[in-house]
């Protein structure tokens, strides 16, 4: 599990927020390489005091792993929505770190090398 930091500006942070943002942020680890598990985050939770904004609350983590950290920010009407935004913004670079460092490309070179075999086996 990811070690998170949690902090809040402008109200008061609760339990349920804080068990909510560890098992939606806190477990991004299941899909990230093998290799990379130490991993630890920041996560900000904010109240826009202005109330200039529709969108009042702000989501904002930052994964520190190996190579270029992992950031995503949203803002909402709802707490618990913008974690939930941000966990899958989370999910999309991490798909992405893991095409560019190669993982899942063995697998696919296994098929092809395995496909070549039996049309040469066929001639």
């Amino acid at each position: 599990m990811i070690k998170l930091h949690i902090t809040t500006k402008n109200f008061e942070l609760t339990d349920k927020i804080t068990a909510y943002t560890e098992r939606k942020i806190g477990r991004l680890d299941r899909y990230l390489p093998r290799g990379m598990k130490d991993i630890e985050g920041r996560v900000i939770l904010e109240l826009d005091p202005s109330g200039r904004e529709d969108n009042k609350y702000i989501c904002e983590a930052l994964l520190e792993v190996p190579g270029p950290n992992l950031e995503a920010r949203d803002a909402t009407l709802s707490m618990f929505a913008a974690i939930d935004i941000v966990e899958a913004k989370l999910r999309v670079q991490i798909r992405k770190l893991k095409e560019r460092n190669g993982v899942g490309r063995l697998r696919r070179s296994k098929a092809v090398i395995n496909r070549l075999l039996r049309r040469n086996a066929e001639l």
